[in-house]
């Protein structure tokens, strides 16, 4: 199993969980390409002369659908649509630490050569499965979730073929982050308030 660290950037308004080298939290299997701003999935198997393999990108080939239900933590077929089973596919997924309020992000695109089966892309927390999109159409979208408590997280991403493993599908996650809580009108002026006092307390003259 492929395993590659992520790295996640501070900003002054959300962590930004942003692809590229030196990552830290996130691990992958099979074809997962960090592309420094994008990280990429595809269902494309890696093998001499295989119709796939122009379609790879890692180097890495798609993993058995129970690899990436596992890797994902979902049970046995949690990611089928359906009647369609899933066969194989890719996966990324790290552990989140997150506040009440919290708001996870990410633009999404999808395509697909599969001009038959619905291949399905999708995203995973706590092993609640989010549907992004599904075969054979291209499609684009941003996802976000808002977390009602403190907890310790874990996050999928991820594509995996259905009923066959023909045609590669490929899903492509931008702009992650964890954006804090905006506070209350009546909290943010409570703040405000308090700052106020204590500055004026520092600026006041000592007896």
């Amino acid at each position: 199993m492929q395993n590659m660290p992520m790295q996640q950037l501070l900003t002054l308004t959300a962590l930004t969980l942003a692809t590229g080298a030196a990552h830290a939290g996130w691990s992958m299997t099979g074809d997962v390409l960090d592309g420094g701003a994008v990280v990429s999935l595809t269902t494309a198997w890696l093998a001499p002369g295989d119709p796939d393999a122009p379609f790879n990108l890692s180097g890495h080939s798609a993993v058995d659908v129970a690899v990436v239900e596992a890797a994902a933590g979902v049970p046995a077929y949690a990611l089928d649509l359906g009647e369609d089973a899933a066969t194989e596919g890719s996966v990324a997924w790290q552990t989140l630490a997150v506040a009440a309020g919290d708001t996870l992000r990410f633009d999404w695109a999808f395509s697909s050569v599969d001009g038959e089966m619905p291949d399905h892309a999708f995203a995973v927390l706590d092993g609640q499965v989010f549907t992004l999109a599904t075969g054979p159409a291209a499609s684009a979208g941003a996802f976000s979730h808002a977390f009602d408590s403190a907890a310790t997280v874990s996050f999928a991403i991820g594509v995996v073929d259905t009923v066959d493993v023909l045609g590669v599908s490929t899903l492509s996650v931008s702009g992650l982050t964890l954006t804090p809580a905006v506070p209350e009108p009546g909290s943010l002026a409570l703040m405000l308030a308090g700052g106020a006092v204590l500055w004026a307390r520092r600026r006041s003259p000592r007896r």
